[in-house]
């Protein structure tokens, strides 16, 4: 089992962005997870519903990597999770976890609204 993030959400990882390419950078990074990862979530669970694991692997292992990207860890961790799990069969553990993984991206989600909003008045 993995262990629990430290911080759920890392600022350092939208900084990264922002010194990189600038607040319209981090701001479009951040607008792609907002529109992209809950499509990867729908197809996740349904690829888990058809019991297709391999599928829901590759759509988890992407929302890992967008979530590392915002500084997600929490979900990045949880999302890691489901793929070893789903790369390792365990269907009836798997098709919870995916329900915990959509409701960690409420979360998120709001988070990165918040960061994306507090950028735009740094920058206006």
């Amino acid at each position: 089992m993995l262990a629990k993030a430290e911080v759920p959400y890392d600022r350092k990882a939208l900084e990264r962005l922002e010194r990189v390419g600038g607040v319209a950078l981090m701001a479009k990074v951040i607008d792609q997870f907002l529109e992209k990862v809950p499509q990867r979530m729908d197809d996740a669970c349904d690829r888990g519903r058809a019991g297709d694991l391999g599928a829901l692997g590759r759509a988890v292992e992407s929302i890992a990597t967008s979530a590392w990207n915002v500084g997600a860890n929490e979900v990045g961790e949880m999302a890691g999770r489901i793929n070893k799990l789903a790369a390792a069969g365990a269907k009836d553990v798997v098709l919870p976890l995916l329900c915990q993984l959509d409701d960690m991206l409420v979360h998120v989600n709001a988070w990165l609204q918040k960061e994306k909003t507090a950028s735009g008045r740094r920058q206006g």
